[in-house]
């Protein structure tokens, strides 16, 4: 005859179990959607630095062939520079939008040449490398930057 404590001497560790498994199976689906934000957020930030040397790219093309005479004084002769703003604006032209390995790893090679084209291009026009700056130093003009208005958070945010 077995006897009526034997479920009490194995209390503790029955609970135990119960807890892992809960546990593990809240870790799951909690894992999931930790892992779905943190790729949203990576990509997120990838995706707004393709923008910005989109943008970069974009007015420096605007730059070659202005279409107005008060933009001729900024207008772009150099040679090395036009042909290296034909390759940024190629190499930016059509970003893989897919969630595998491959096209990871594309986005990834396409920002490291398109930063690297990007930074020759500001050496070679003399540009500042990050506009900001002149804000600091005393430009006031109550604008804020539009890459500044993201800073600190996160797509859970919104």
């Amino acid at each position: 005859m077995a006897d009526f404590f034997d479920s009490l001497l194995s209390l503790e560790d029955d609970f135990y179990a119960e807890g892992h498994a809960l546990g593990v199976a809240d870790g799951v689906i909690a894992g999931r959607t930790e892992g779905r934000i943190f790729g949203l957020e990576r990509g997120f930030e990838k995706f707004c630095e393709l923008g910005r040397l989109q943008g970069r790219c974009s007015v420096w093309e605007a730059r070659v062939s202005p279409t107005s005479a008060k933009a001729e004084t900024s207008k772009i002769t150099n040679a090395r520079a036009k042909k290296n703003i034909e390759a940024l604006s190629l190499l930016l032209t059509h970003p893989p939008f897919k969630n595998d390995e491959e096209s990871v790893e594309e986005v990834e090679e396409t920002l490291k040449r398109g930063r690297a084209k990007a930074k020759v291009l500001e050496r070679m026009l003399g540009e500042k490398e990050d506009a900001r700056e002149d804000r600091k130093d005393g430009g006031s003009s109550g604008e804020q930057n539009i890459e500044d208005l993201g800073k600190g958070r996160t797509i859970a945010d919104l």
